[in-house]
C-alpha cells in the first residue's frame, strides 16, 4: 500500500483528483466548490514535501501564496464586480507578489539583469492572472484553463529538470479536471469567480516563473503559457450539451498547452545535443 502511495502518478494526479472531487461534491450547493482546486494542490503537498514555511524560501513562498489565494478570492467576491477594475487590480497585485516571492533569487543577479528579470516575471504573472480572471464567470472555461495550464507548467517543468513544479502543475490539472467532471455530472456550470480563477492563474504562473528562475526553462517559453487561457475564450456551440462544451474547451486548452510544452522539449533536447 505504501509503495502505491509513494508513486509519483498517485501523489501528483490521483490523490489531488480524488480530494478535489470530494471537496467539490461536498460544496457543490454552496458558493465555494472551487476551493477544491487548492484542496487538490494541498493534498499533493501533504503527500510529498509536507507543510513547512521555515526558512521562507522562494518555493515555500509559492506554496504560501497558493494556499492564501482562495481566501483572497472569497473576500474579492464581496467587491463590486462591474467592469475590469477588480481583475486589473488583482493582476497587478499578483505581479508585485511574484517579485516578492522570487526576491532572493533575483538578488543573485547583477545590474540591469536583475531589474529586467524582475520586470519580466511581474509582467508575465500579471498577464496570466488577468487572462484567467477574464473567464471567471464561466466554470467550464476556467476548468479547461486550469487543466491546460496545469499540464503545460507541469510537463514543461519536468522537461526543465524541476520535479517539484512538475508535481505542482499536474496537481492543478487534476483538480481542474475534477471540477469539470463535477459540472458535467451536476449538469450545470458553476462559476469559478475569484475563488477558483485566482488560484489557478496565480499558482500556474508562479510554477512557470519558478521553473524559469530556479531550473532550466528558458524565458521565451513563459509568454507561450498565455495561449492556454486565451484559447478558452474561443467560441463553442452554446446549445450543445454541457459535456460537449466541456470537451471542446478542454481540447482547445490542451492544444494550446502543447505549444509551451513543445518549446520546452525543444530547448531541453537542444541542451543535450
Amino acid at each position: 500500500m505504501q509503495q502505491w502511495l509513494d508513486h509519483p502518478a498517485v501523489q501528483a494526479g490521483v490523490v489531488p483528483l480524488v480530494v478535489a472531487l470530494l471537496v467539490a461534491t461536498a460544496l457543490v450547493r454552496t458558493r465555494l466548490p472551487w476551493l477544491a482546486i487548492v484542496a487538490g494542490y494541498a493534498a499533493m503537498i501533504a503527500m510529498t514535501t509536507g507543510f513547512s514555511f521555515s526558512p521562507l524560501s522562494a518555493s515555500r513562498k509559492v506554496m504560501l501564496a497558493g494556499l492564501l489565494a482562495p481566501l483572497i478570492g472569497i473576500a474579492a467576491g464581496w467587491l463590486p464586480q462591474r467592469g475590469r477594475g477588480p481583475a486589473f487590480a488583482f493582476s497587478g497585485a499578483a505581479g508585485v507578489l511574484a517579485v516578492w516571492v522570487f526576491a532572493t533569487v533575483l538578488q543573485q543577479r547583477e545590474g540591469m539583469a536583475r531589474f529586467a528579470a524582475a520586470a519580466g516575471i511581474a509582467l508575465f504573472v500579471a498577464a496570466q492572472v488577468y487572462a484567467t480572471l477574464r473567464v471567471r464567470d464561466d466554470g467550464l472555461r476556467v476548468g479547461a484553463a486550469g487543466l491546460g495550464l496545469g499540464l503545460a507548467t507541469g510537463i514543461a517543468a519536468v522537461l526543465s529538470a524541476s520535479i517539484g513544479y512538475f508535481f505542482a502543475g499536474i496537481s492543478i490539472a487534476a483538480a481542474a479536471g475534477a471540477l469539470l467532471l463535477v459540472q458535467v455530472v451536476a449538469s450545470r456550470g458553476i462559476a469559478a469567480g475569484f475563488t477558483g480563477a485566482l488560484p489557478i492563474g496565480l499558482l500556474t504562473a508562479l510554477f512557470a516563473a519558478g521553473t524559469s528562475l530556479l531550473a532550466e526553462l528558458r524565458w521565451h517559453v513563459l509568454p507561450l503559457m498565455l495561449l492556454t487561457p486565451l484559447a478558452t475564450t474561443m467560441r463553442v456551440p452554446e446549445r450543445a450539451p454541457l459535456i460537449v462544451r466541456a470537451a471542446i474547451l478542454s481540447a482547445y486548452a490542451c492544444v494550446a498547452a502543447a505549444v509551451p510544452i513543445l518549446a520546452a522539449w525543444y530547448t531541453a533536447r537542444g541542451s543535450l545535443i
